[in-house]
């Protein structure tokens, strides 16, 4: 027993090696983003106690609140925190609350990321949309279930039958697909991989961009478009009009081939026609968005400089929203960060929210490739919550995960004193995947 404590003690004064197992963690984490989200928050719990283990904690948060972009997530936080003191709805409030918190899991992610973990994550990340995308064709094509459970146990699920979502909500799953393409397209021109590499994430590319007009979630194709001219615009530059017209050769073959994509199309033609007649229909799928918007601006014209409270926004939208537009009246949250940010908090709230991105356009990374990834990553996202919000555990910590690797440079070391070994932190990598799925099995089953 006293051998067996003191190896614990042991291993618990090693901090480098709690460091690796942190950011081996930060990989499986990345991994497991797209594809499962209660595993997820296992992963991040181990890490968190491994953070608090290895001591300094105070000195560690210190040394992440000095990045500016850090402080403007917390600020975001605390903000939602303060506006808690004049809301009347607490439950919904801390709902609220609990939704925004991923943002401060970059305190930690930048404490202990170091720079050869990099590409770790960024690889993960890939392979996770690569299962994901993988999934979805298998349900598209007959070959997986729209659903598979076995027992109370489910694997995954499809937003609706003919979409085919697997994990993530099929908003999600678009904008996550879009940043895919940039992301990958950006490693096929710019990296020094060899030429069968980039063949096959050539391939990849061409696939989750089909795959982004086979689901159904239209901030999937806003998200797509607006990265591919963005990327035209700015990136490209003299191969700009080449660009776009490619993007117009995609969306055209897309509209020609996808159902679903004409019939979204065809629907959002609809809803836009109804909003524009004399009498305004806000009973549509965009219309209820569009109903939020114009009742909304009505509690903001009461409550302009600090809202209505961190809880009770969606209260105060209900009592001027005519009981005809039951549309409006059953949905839980406004599908906008944006619009949510300023009705629950006003302009301080929603300046406080846009200094985020503020900071990170601002923010000075040399390393190109990763000053490339900081952008795209923001821009998805922030096109993503225009449509919904930081409620569903993956634009927040997609934005955390990102960032904190695209922040340091690749010869950053929070690891010092333990030789690295490639090969040898991949197995462990792949040996945490089988055992936190192992026992994330195992519990469902008890």
């Amino acid at each position: 027993m006293n051998r067996w404590m003191r190896s614990i003690e042991a291993y618990k004064n090693n901090k480098d090696l709690l460091t690796l197992w942190m950011n081996n963690l930060l990989v499986l984490y990345a991994f497991l983003l797209p594809i499962s989200q209660t595993i997820k928050a296992t992963v991040f719990a181990t890490m968190a106690l491994l953070f608090l283990v290895r001591g300094d904690v105070i000195h560690h948060i210190k040394n992440s609140l000095q990045n500016r972009v850090v402080r403007a997530f917390l600020y975001f936080f605390l903000i939602y925190v303060v506006g808690l003191l004049w809301s009347e709805d607490l439950r919904t409030g801390f709902d609220s609350l609990k939704n925004v918190k991923y943002g401060l899991y970059l305190i930690l992610f930048y404490a202990i990321v170091d720079g050869r973990y990099i590409d770790k994550v960024i690889t993960a990340f890939i392979l996770g949309m690569l299962v994901s995308e993988l999934t979805s064709y298998g349900m598209l094509f007959g070959i997986m279930p729209w659903k598979l459970e076995i027992g109370d146990i489910l694997f995954y699920t499809a937003y609706a039958i003919g979409d085919p979502s697997p994990f993530l909500h099929h908003i999600h799953y678009g904008v996550a697909l879009s940043f895919l393409v940039v992301l990958l397209g950006y490693r096929v021109v710019f990296s020094k991989e060899t030429l069968w590499v980039k063949l096959l994430m050539s391939a990849f590319v061409v696939t989750a961009m089909a795959n982004i007009f086979v689901t159904g979630g239209r901030t999937g194709y806003v998200t797509f478009i607006t990265l591919i001219l963005f990327l035209a615009l700015f990136y490209l530059k003299k191969y700009a009009i080449a660009g776009v017209l490619a993007l117009i050769l995609v969306v055209s073959v897309a509209y020609n081939s996808s159902t679903i994509f004409q019939s979204k199309v065809s629907e959002t033609k609809s809803s836009i026609e109804k909003l524009l007649s004399d009498e305004p229909d806000f009973s549509t799928s965009l219309g209820i968005r569009a109903g939020f918007y114009y009742y909304a601006f009505e509690v903001i014209k009461e409550h302009p400089i600090v809202g209505v409270g961190t809880g009770d926004s969606m209260n105060e939208i209900h009592k001027i929203t005519p009981k005809m537009w039951t549309g409006i009246h059953a949905q839980p949250h406004e599908h906008n960060q944006y619009l949510s940010t300023l009705v629950k908090l006003g302009f301080v709230g929603l300046f406080i929210f846009l200094n985020i991105f503020y900071q990170v356009f601002r923010y000075k990374q040399e390393e190109k490739d990763l000053r490339f990834i900081q952008i795209f990553v923001v821009l998805a996202v922030g096109i993503g919550i225009t449509m919904t919000q930081f409620n569903l555990r993956f634009f927040l910590p997609l934005l955390a995960v990102m960032l904190s690797i695209t922040m340091i440079q690749r010869e950053r070391r929070t690891i010092e004193r333990i030789e690295f070994d490639e090969k040898k932190q991949t197995l462990q990598i792949i040996a945490l995947g089988a055992f936190f799925s192992l026992t994330s099995f195992l519990n469902q089953l008890i």
